[in-house]
């Protein structure tokens, strides 16, 4: 009988402990499964855009933004189709308007966000022109538009691009251009990532940023809390050592506020106080170590890339004092 039941408590133990392994199993295999969906969607391009770039049937135009889109396609044959070759092979897009005066050594160089369409970047582009007269570049960000690439890296590889097309522009307009940068988002974390190496282009005058993160997490977390309503720090590791083992670069060096005192050109920021994407405390700590000319406006209301749309006046005011302020600096440094 003593055996009976000593054979009856091993069964049940032995049973508790495959059970216990079991479940523990399937939370690993859960973890990945999340893990790797999760990877996927954040890093492989976004839904592909037509290779050609058709007129939209209807575009929003109730913001800025949506009438921007639309004097775009309105003017589109005034923008040239062009190509660059990234530093590691990705065939870039994008689109070249010259100025109306041809003469002119002033570009615009456009980094639209995540998941974009370029003609997104208009609006800033018509304000731009409004006030200076400029060339301008619309970039189609690497693994979106019309550009190659399999994956976008949130800023990181995007700081090459940026470089790209700051070569493009010397080409076309002459190695003494004075540019100009405008970043939405990821787009902005690329011109702050490319503005904080040592080779950075002195041909940049100033640099244009909108509801920029200071590091890839940011985002993450803001969309897990947004589209799940959980905390997804925990999925961190995993998508990380993903990005390593299939990209083969580490995505915290996507990181901008450490360095951003490497910055040397003026920068003007912009976020949102309601942005629920790049929480504006995250935009403050790079803000914080630049030490260049710099200064920081948050709307108020505002959403993520919504400061534009919410305060028009204000935003073209700070805009105009901007390029007034690169230009009497371009002035005294004998470039203009």
């Amino acid at each position: 009988m003593i055996l009976l039941a000593i054979s009856k408590l091993t069964i049940y133990v032995i049973l508790a402990v495959v059970i216990v392994l079991l479940l523990m199993g399937c939370l690993v295999i859960l973890y990945i499964a999340i893990g790797n969906s999760l990877f996927k969607q954040i890093f492989y391009r976004p839904a592909p855009m037509p290779t050609v770039d058709r007129s939209p049937s209807e575009i929003d135009q109730s913001d800025v933004i949506g009438k921007g889109r639309n004097w775009f396609y309105t003017n589109r044959m005034e923008y040239l189709n062009v190509r660059a070759d990234a530093i590691d092979g990705v065939k870039l897009a994008g689109y070249f308007r010259p100025s109306a005066d041809r003469s002119s050594k002033n570009v615009l160089i456009l980094m639209h966000g995540y998941n974009e369409h370029p003609s997104m970047c208009a609006a800033y582009a018509k304000l731009f022109m409004s006030k200076i007269q400029c060339h301008v570049i619309i970039a189609h960000e690497r693994a979106h538009g019309m550009s190659s690439g399999k994956f976008c890296s949130y800023g990181l590889f995007e700081s090459m691009d940026v470089n790209t097309w700051i070569d493009y522009a010397k080409k076309q307009v002459g190695e003494d251009c004075r540019i100009f940068i405008i970043g939405r988002c990821m787009g902005g974390v690329a011109a702050l990532l490319a503005a904080q190496q040592d080779d950075f282009s002195d041909n940049v005058a100033g640099i244009i940023v909108d509801s920029v993160y200071d590091n890839f997490e940011d985002p993450l977390l803001a969309l897990g809390r947004r589209r799940y309503k959980l905390n997804l720090s925990f999925l961190l590791k995993w998508v990380k050592r993903c990005v390593r083992i299939r990209f083969g670069f580490d995505i915290d060096m996507c990181e901008c506020a450490s360095k951003a005192f490497k910055i040397k050109v003026p920068i003007l920021m912009f976020c949102g106080e309601k942005d629920h994407i790049v929480d504006p405390q995250s935009t403050r700590r790079i803000y914080d170590n630049i030490k260049a000319g710099k200064r920081m406006v948050i709307v108020d209301g505002a959403d993520h890339l919504d400061a534009y749309n919410k305060a028009p006046a204000l935003y073209e005011k700070e805009v105009t004092n901007f390029i007034e302020k690169c230009c009497i600096r371009l002035v005294k440094n004998g470039r203009m």
